[in-house]
């Protein structure tokens, strides 16, 4: 793993918690019938997309390069 994969390995682990956190508590808002509660669950799954796009830089394997192309 290179050092821009680990970095975002650890990125994404550390928006785990606040996107999820925001899920549950909008889940739990919305069921009051609060428009704060929608918006929650909104930022959470953005939060959440961003968590995925970091896990995906993370674990993407690179494409070979063809031999002879560095030469």
């Amino acid at each position: 793993m290179t050092g821009g994969q680990i970095a975002a390995l650890i990125l994404a682990i550390v928006l785990l918690l606040p996107g999820g956190c925001f899920v549950i508590l909008g889940f739990v808002m919305t069921s009051e019938s609060t428009e704060f509660g929608a918006m929650l669950v909104a930022i959470g799954l953005a939060i959440l997309a961003v968590m995925g796009l970091f896990f995906w830089l993370a674990f993407r394997r690179r494409p070979s390069s063809p031999p002879g192309a560095g030469a």
